[in-house]
């Protein structure tokens, strides 16, 4: 598989650096420098690990915080303590941007509190941001060591393999190489296919269980109909038949291709939420007012569902990444080094299960996959109360 590439890069802190004055000069025009200082240490940060990518949409929620900190909606008398004869409720396109930029900045900021509160969750958080740091900055610390090294063969020796040692933390593989360099470079583009595999299957669920739901008729006993079919087949064993008439050369078609069998189940539970909220008397004004089928679907019935969305994207990241690893085990993708899945088949194949000096090569990446799953487990605790003001609230 073609890896990723998102390793921290000098010209990325620096892109991050450029975008972090964005935030604090607004803060410097509130007169709010410490979250000021917080929004350019995070855009920073963000730029350093993923370039524009980090760095561009770090902008808009730093702004966003920064600007919660000092908003006051003059058009809403119980905040601006205006008489209500003065409040006409008009406003131009600027105020209405910071008004909506505010209420982002402060769903984050209770976010933010919602995430520390919970324990289990907070420790899930901290396993997934290791995982993160680990693939982005490991490999500024530890470099990637590839080649083989017959001269680290021990005395009266038969094999490279080598036990934990301080020099090697743990151990050498099949090749004399460091396992621990292995482990550092080898999880980014499991981790990020499998991420992106679970993205899409929530995409498509979501898209097409909601039209199913709202739209009704041909079109919902059309699409329930095809997501029956394919909850029929087996995945995996087809996953394993199509690997092997196909070459997945790319990570996005390898996601892709996930997304496109996995979506059936989460659609289904989906279209079962929708036709529940539709029933809410919020969703039937909204359709007695004709506000057409995207104001419902995005302002009324996504936002009622958003944490059970998230939650069940977290669940299909976990499966996508058990399917790739069983895919790389059983050898039907192009093996390609370094890469969690690679190290568990090679070791197999090399004998590392056999005695307790080899096991390491196995072993390092199967505790590596489970520890992040566990992390990405205890993790959803804290984003159900993230995205349900009614935990937030302790309701």
């Amino acid at each position: 598989m073609i890896g990723f590439a998102t390793i921290a890069t000098v010209p990325g802190l620096l892109i991050g650096m450029v975008c972090g004055l964005i935030p604090l000069g607004i803060a410097l025009y509130y007169r709010q420098l410490r979250p000021g200082l917080l929004g350019w240490l995070a855009c920073a940060f963000s730029g350093f690990a993923c370039g524009f990518l980090g760095g561009v949409p770090m902008i808009v929620l730093t702004t966003a915080v920064v600007i919660s900190y000092a908003y006051v909606n003059k058009q809403d008398p119980f905040t601006s303590r205006a008489a209500l004869a003065e409040v006409n409720f008009e406003e131009t396109r600027l105020e209405l941007l910071l008004r909506l930029l505010a209420g982002l900045g402060n769903s984050v900021r209770a976010g933010l509190v919602a995430l520390l509160r919970n324990k289990a969750g907070f420790i899930g958080f901290l396993g997934v941001l290791f995982f993160f740091l680990m693939s982005v900055f490991g490999p500024l610390l530890i470099p990637y060591d590839g080649r083989p090294h017959p001269d680290r063969r021990l005395p009266e020796s038969r094999t490279l393999f080598q036990a934990p040692s301080a020099q090697f933390p743990l151990g050498l593989d099949w090749q004399g190489r460091d396992i621990l360099s292995h482990v550092v470079h080898g999880g980014q583009g499991l981790i990020l296919t499998a991420g992106l595999a679970g993205v899409l299957t929530t995409i498509i669920a979501v898209v097409l269980g909601a039209l199913a739901a709202l739209l009704g008729g041909v079109v919902d006993q059309v699409f329930s109909a095809f997501s029956n079919f394919i909850l029929t087949i087996p995945q995996f064993p087809l996953l394993l038949v199509l690997a092997s008439v196909l070459t997945f050369e790319s990570n996005v078609a390898l996601a892709l291709l996930f997304a496109l069998l996995s979506w059936p189940t989460l659609m289904r539970a989906v279209r079962a939420q929708v036709l529940s909220l539709r029933e809410r008397d919020y969703v039937e004004a909204a359709i007695a007012l004709d506000l057409g089928l995207w104001h419902i679907t995005l302002r009324e019935v996504l936002p009622n569902m958003i944490s059970y969305i998230v939650v069940n994207m977290i669940f299909s990241i976990r499966v996508a990444m058990y399917s790739i690893v069983g895919l790389v085990f059983l050898g039907m993708v192009p093996l390609r080094e370094p890469d969690w899945g690679v190290m568990i088949f090679v070791g197999r194949q090399q004998g590392a299960l056999s005695n307790s000096i080899s096991v390491w090569m196995v072993l390092a990446p199967v505790l590596a996959i489970a520890l992040f799953q566990l992390s990405l487990v205890m993790f959803t605790r804290s984003l159900e109360e993230v995205f349900n003001p009614r935990l937030r609230s302790g309701l």
